[in-house]
């Protein structure tokens, strides 16, 4: 039998996995369904390609990949993107509000956390799990997550999410990097990329019930719980220069409140460098 799904993004040469040679998969929900690849340039341009240029898509779809040779996260950064780790875009279907189409990034945070909560672990205890506003999810400090959430349309002008998760299981050397980067091998947590994606495949499906059934005020609280404290210090780093404060909590719409020697501020864009947890 031969590739299930196949196309050619322009330049790429990629390796597919067939149904002859199939490597271990994810559990995913019901409905839902996976596309494996060896290599891509990431998978969030290919689930893009695939969803604006008229493949079968439905919410859950799943693109991952072993290697991506073009991973990327937030404001173009570079994902370094070694075999090992989680690199893999889920396919949600956008709120009919599109102002509240970035709340998925507070969502897609609660799912990760859950999953690395579930995964095995070498007789330790759970490791402490925090959240850098606005897509991070940190163990111990250590920025072991990130999400890129973007919107894509299909042929047919319906909205969709594309929700890129990377996952560090393996130690990664990120030269430059912001802040700390780990693993979640460093925590004594041993999983490989299929299993993981299975945990996160449900917690995600839970969490976007929780979403749409209770709105995002169930969401941001529950971020919250693992988020800076009230009146932590933060430095937060903007186009126009850093700003220092305190955390003062998230807006209706998960707008960072930042309190400042001038006053409150509304920030919807940013990093956060220092004192987050």
């Amino acid at each position: 039998m031969g590739v299930v799904f196949c196309f050619e993004p322009p330049g790429e040469a990629l390796t597919w996995f067939t149904a002859s040679n199939p490597p271990p998969e994810p559990h995913l929900p019901s409905g839902w369904r996976t596309m494996e690849f060896d290599e891509l340039d990431s998978t969030n341009a290919a689930l893009k390609r695939i969803t604006e240029q008229g493949g079968e898509v439905a919410e859950g779809l799943l693109v991952w990949a072993h290697r991506q040779t073009g991973g990327r996260g937030r404001a173009g950064r570079v994902w370094q993107s070694p075999p090992g780790n989680v690199y893999a875009s889920f396919l949600i279907r956008a709120p009919e509000v599109p102002k509240n189409a970035p709340e998925i990034g507070f969502v897609a945070a609660l799912a990760v956390r859950d999953a690395i909560l579930e995964m095995p672990r070498h007789n330790t205890a759970p490791p402490a799990i925090t959240f850098k506003w606005p897509n991070d999810v940190l163990c111990e400090g250590k920025k072991v997550c990130g999400i890129l959430p973007e919107l894509a349309a299909d042929p047919d002008k319906r909205n969709w999410i594309v929700l890129g998760i990377g996952i560090n299981l393996i130690e990664v050397d990120v030269p430059g990097a912001l802040y700390p980067v780990g693993s979640l091998s460093e925590f004594h947590v041993d999983t490989r990329p299929a299993h993981a994606l299975t945990l996160l495949g449900r917690s995600l499906s839970a969490w976007l019930d929780t979403w749409r059934t209770d709105g995002f005020g169930a969401i941001r609280e529950a971020w919250r719980a693992n988020g800076p404290q009230s009146a932590a210090p933060l430095s937060v780093r903007l186009p126009e220069g850093p700003v220092t404060g305190t955390f003062a909590g998230l807006d209706d719409d998960g707008a960072l409140l930042l309190e400042t020697p001038q006053g409150r501020r509304r920030l919807v864009v940013g990093d956060i460098m220092f004192g987050e947890n």
